[in-house]
C-alpha cells in the first residue's frame, strides 16, 4: 500500500549512482536496516519519493538508498537526479536532521489531508479524487511529514495520509518549495503556501508529532477545536522553557548528574552535539507531560526516532555559530561551538565541570555548553556577541597563548 501510494501522483525521477565503488540500498530508510543489494557508480534508477533527509525510495523495485553520506565513512554524495530531473526543485527544501519537518497550517481556510497523493506533474497536474479527502485541518494546527514526492505531495507522519504542500499541484503550475520561518518573519513575505516550514532548534519533532497525534486520535476525524490547539502549543512552550531552564540551573549548579538520575537524558545522549542532547531533554519532558496529562495521557503512544543523520556546520545550530570577517575581530576558525573541538573524554566530563568552568569571560553568564576559543582553548563565552566584546581585551593573551605564534617565535 505504502509503494501504491508512492507513485501515485504519477511522477518519478531519474537517479545516478556517483559515489565509488558502489551505494548501498538498505531495506528501511535507516544506516543500520538489513542491506539489500548494491549499485553501481554510474547506475541509473527511477525515485517516486525521498524523506525529509534525503533516504531515496527506489520506484519499480524494493529499497531505500541514502542521497548524500555527509561525510560518514570520509563519503559525502552518493546519487544525484541527471538528464530532465537534474534541476528538480523539492516542496521542502534544505536537509532536516531529524528525519521530520514541522508544517503550520497558514491557510485561512485550513488545508485537507488525503489519503493519497494526486497528480502531480508540471504538465498535467490534476487534483486528487475528492473521494479520497479524508479531513480537514483548520489554521494553526501542526502537521509533520517525514516524506516528499515530485509532484508537491507531503507524506505524513502520526497519521495516515498526505497533504498538498501548494496550491500551484492543482493548477499544474510548477511547485515552489515551503517558506521558512524565520525567512518568511525577515522578508514580511506574504505568500500564499498554505503551510509554512518551522524550524527546530531544541525542539524534538518525533515527540511532539506523537502529542498531536494523541491529541487527534482522541477526537473523532482527527478535528481538534481551536482551543484545542492553542492548548498544544502551549504544551509545547512550556516544555521547551522547562528544558531551557534545567539546563541553566544544572549549570550554575555545576552539572548535570541530577539529569541523569532522573532518566531526563543519558549518559550517552550527553555525548552527543549539544542541540541533539537539548532536544532529548524536550523530548523527555514533553512526554512525561503528555503521559500525565488526562486528555492526552489514554491516548499518547510514542514512537520510536530514528538516529539523526550528521548535521553540517549551520543547519540546526545558525544562532549558535562564531564567526565575523571584520577587522579586528576573531577569525571563524578561531572561535568555534566547544563541541566541535572537544575529544570524546572531554564530553564524557563535561557534567563534571565546575560552575567556573562553565561561565561566559565577558559577561559572568553561566553556560550549559560554552562556545571556546579554538585557538588557545583556555577561554569561553556563552555566545558571539560577547566573544566579540571580549576580544579587543583577550587578542594579546590569545596570541601570547598560541603554541603556533610561540613555536614561530
Amino acid at each position: 500500500a505504502a509503494s501504491a501510494a508512492a507513485s501515485a501522483s504519477g511522477r518519478t525521477c531519474i537517479f545516478e549512482v556517483v559515489a565509488r565503488p558502489t551505494a548501498v540500498v538498505r531495506a528501511e530508510p535507516q544506516l543500520g536496516a538489513r542491506m539489500l543489494t548494491k549499485k553501481g557508480w554510474g547506475a541509473r534508477f527511477f525515485c517516486g519519493e525521498v524523506t525529509v533527509n534525503g533516504w531515496l525510495r527506489l520506484s519499480h523495485e524494493p529499497g531505500w538508498l541514502l542521497a548524500d553520506l555527509r561525510g560518514i565513512g570520509g563519503q559525502w554524495e552518493v546519487a544525484k537526479p541527471v538528464g530532465k530531473d537534474a534541476g528538480v526543485e523539492l516542496d521542502v527544501p534544505g536537509y532536516q536532521p531529524q528525519g521530520l519537518c514541522c508544517l503550520e497550517v497558514c491557510d485561512p481556510e485550513g488545508v485537507d489531508v488525503w489519503d493519497a497523493p494526486g497528480g502531480g506533474s508540471s504538465a498535467s497536474a490534476r487534483p486528487p479524487d475528492p473521494q479520497r479527502r479524508r479531513r480537514l485541518r483548520r489554521p494553526g494546527e501542526l502537521l509533520f511529514a517525514r516524506a516528499r514526492d515530485f509532484g508537491g505531495w507531503l507524506r505524513l507522519q502520526g497519521e495516515d495520509g498526505w497533504v498538498c504542500a501548494s496550491p500551484a499541484v492543482a493548477s499544474g503550475s510548477p511547485v515552489g518549495p515551503l517558506i521558512d520561518e524565520d525567512v518568511r518573519r525577515k522578508s514580511g513575505d506574504s505568500s500564499s503556501s498554505p503551510l509554512r516550514l518551522r524550524r527546530a532548534r531544541h525542539r524534538d519533532w518525533w515527540s511532539l508529532s506523537d502529542v498531536w497525534g494523541a491529541a487527534r486520535r482522541s477526537r473523532i476525524g482527527g478535528a481538534l477545536s481551536a482551543e484545542e490547539v492553542a492548548k498544544l502549543k502551549e504544551f509545547e512552550r512550556c516544555a521547551l522553557n522547562a528544558s531551557d531552564s534545567l539546563l541553566e540551573s544544572c549549570a550554575l549548579l555545576g552539572g548535570v548528574n541530577g539529569l541523569v538520575a532522573d532518566g531526563l537524558i543519558t549518559e550517552e545522549e550527553l555525548l552527543e552535539p549539544e542541540v541533539h542532547c537539548r532536544q532529548h531533554l524536550f523530548a523527555s519532558i514533553l512526554r512525561r507531560m503528555a503521559k500525565k496529562d488526562p486528555w492526552l495521557g489514554p491516548h499518547f503512544e510514542p514512537s520510536q526516532r530514528p538516529p539523526p543523520l550528521p548535521s553540517e556546520a549551520g543547519e540546526e545550530e545558525e544562532e549558535e555559530g562564531c564567526s565575523s570577517s571584520s577587522e579586528g575581530e576573531p577569525d571563524r576558525e578561531h572561535v568555534q561551538p566547544e563541541e566541535e573541538v572537544e575529544s570524546r573524554e572531554d564530553r564524557q566530563q563535561r557534567h563534571m565541570a565546575t560552575p567556573t568552568e562553565r561561565c561566559c569571560a565577558l559577561c559572568g553568564a553561566a553556560v550549559f555548553r560554552p562556545q571556546v576559543c579554538s585557538q588557545c582553548r583556555q577561554v569561553r563565552y556563552c555566545g558571539r556577541d560577547c566573544q566579540r566584546g571580549h576580544w579587543a581585551l583577550h587578542r594579546k593573551e590569545c596570541r601570547k597563548a598560541s603554541p603556533a605564534e610561540e613555536v614561530a617565535g
